[in-house]
């Protein structure tokens, strides 16, 4: 804005304002005309982009489609929550097999270790068989022995 000047008279003044601001209006529309003509004149200068912009649209339907396609295979399906409770489920199941194995090898080896203290106490049954034969045998021959010492002296 420009400095006001002095009023020397009141009627005079208001010409002289509204002058001055029909001026500045002028320039200030006149400012604007030229911007907007540079506007327009930038915009015709600008490239144009559609071809590149069809490209990029097309790169990103291809993109979209691998997503999908990665979105349908079954791991993508997997979240901590499910894979949890199937570590869980597994762990569970294998237990309880390890369960059953440890089970069946305990039984396993009790019938074992049955059969081996079986097979022990008939050997020693069979160990005391033999040696009450063995003294009955030494006991017969020495009662046979002394009978025939016996019957030696007593023929004699």
């Amino acid at each position: 804005m420009t400095a006001k000047r002095p009023r020397s008279t009141p009627a005079s003044a208001n010409t002289a304002d509204a002058a001055e601001a029909f001026e500045e209006l002028r320039s200030e529309v006149s400012l604007l005309r030229a911007a907007i003509e540079g506007l327009t004149a930038a915009k015709d200068k600008l490239p144009d982009y559609s071809p590149t912009l069809r490209a990029i649209e097309a790169r990103l339907e291809h993109i979209d489609q691998q997503i999908e396609s990665i979105l349908d295979k079954p791991a993508m399906r997997l979240t901590p929550l499910t894979l949890a409770a199937e570590s869980h489920e597994a762990a569970r199941s294998y237990g309880a097999e390890d369960r059953k194995s440890v089970g069946k090898a305990r039984a396993d080896l009790a019938q074992a270790i049955g059969r081996v203290e079986g097979m022990v106490k008939q050997k020693r049954s069979t160990d005391e068989q033999n040696w009450w034969v063995t003294w009955a045998a030494i006991g017969g021959l020495l009662c046979g022995t002394l009978l025939a010492l016996f019957g030696v002296v007593a023929a004699t």
